[in-house]
């Protein structure tokens, strides 16, 4: 099998296995800038000095739209095999706001020119519900949210590094097998997935086909990203499905790697229907990322 037929095998199994989208945890489109988050075992797993800030202003015209911000750093330590990391993650959906602080820690195991990596994260979550406006017939309806709730949450995970490749799974929000029912907010736990390789075109050229899949067991969502790089200059695209039967988003994207060193990228999202095959309007969506990454 050729690289052009390996690569449209692999991005057809992966768009097959996209189904729909309801996990509490946000999606972005940069997914590999922000592995860490979902997966504590790619901690320290790819650059010395990785620091990363990413935002996402989803459907811009629907009100109440989810807005997420993510910042992480991490660091790879080299003389105990180890990666050590925080995360903070701001969402804000509807008149919901959380905040969610994470430390990272994983172990990495040489196996010849790869490494086996085992993390784990721990932190907390904090939901705040604003109330203010609202009028309820039940203000003791336990339905309804309290103004201010904070969960313990950890995360695990399991990944492999390669030279050109990785690929990993996770669970997130693991303690929720624990608390499930105890409030009026359920904490859901998730699994996730995720896999890339880079296929070298000549000296400069680089091809990178990109899957995310995540399930809180009730429903999937998946993502695939392919981007050519030259250089320091990337481009692709994205496809997801968050609108379960009825659509998906494409995303065109472009970045730049400053020296090596200072990453900035941008992607433009827009909705696709099923049937009629059109543009739905009303929900662009845009998403930015800053980085420095030292290998």
């Amino acid at each position: 099998m050729n690289l052009t037929s390996r690569i449209v095998t692999f991005v057809t199994l992966l768009i097959v296995s996209t189904v729909s989208n309801a996990q509490q945890d946000p999606r972005c489109s940069f997914f590999w800038n922000n592995y860490m988050h979902t997966n504590p075992a790619m901690t320290g797993a790819i650059y010395k000095h990785h620091a990363n800030a990413q935002w996402r202003n989803q459907w811009t015209k629907i009100n109440g739209a989810p807005t997420t911000l993510w910042l992480n750093y991490a660091m790879k330590l080299d003389s105990i095999n180890s990666g050590i990391g925080v995360s903070y993650e701001y969402d804000v959906v509807g008149l919901n706001r959380q905040h969610t602080a994470l430390v990272s820690y994983a172990y990495h195991i040489p196996i010849k020119k790869m490494f086996l990596s085992l993390g784990v994260s721990v932190g907390s979550s904090t939901l705040l519900f604003d109330k203010s406006g609202l009028v309820f017939t039940d203000p003791n309806d336990p339905s309804i949210p309290k103004s201010s709730q904070t969960f313990f949450r950890g995360d695990l995970g399991i990944a492999l590094h390669g030279e050109r490749w990785n690929a990993g799974v996770s669970c997130t929000k693991l303690n929720g097998y624990f608390t499930r029912n105890s409030s009026s907010y359920d904490i859901a736990p998730h699994y996730w997935f995720f896999g890339d390789y880079a296929f070298p075109l000549g000296q400069n050229w680089k091809l990178t086909p990109r899957a995310q899949v995540g399930t809180d067991m009730l429903n999937i969502y998946s993502i695939v990203a392919l981007t050519a790089s030259w250089k320091n200059l990337w481009f692709g695209a994205t496809a997801a499905n968050p609108f379960s039967n009825n659509g998906f988003e494409l995303g065109p994207m472009i970045g730049y790697d400053i020296v090596g060193k200072f990453r900035v990228g941008y992607t433009y999202e827009f909705g696709i229907n099923n049937y009629p095959f059109n543009a739905i309007k009303n929900n662009a969506t845009h998403e930015i990322i800053l980085s420095y990454q030292l290998k």
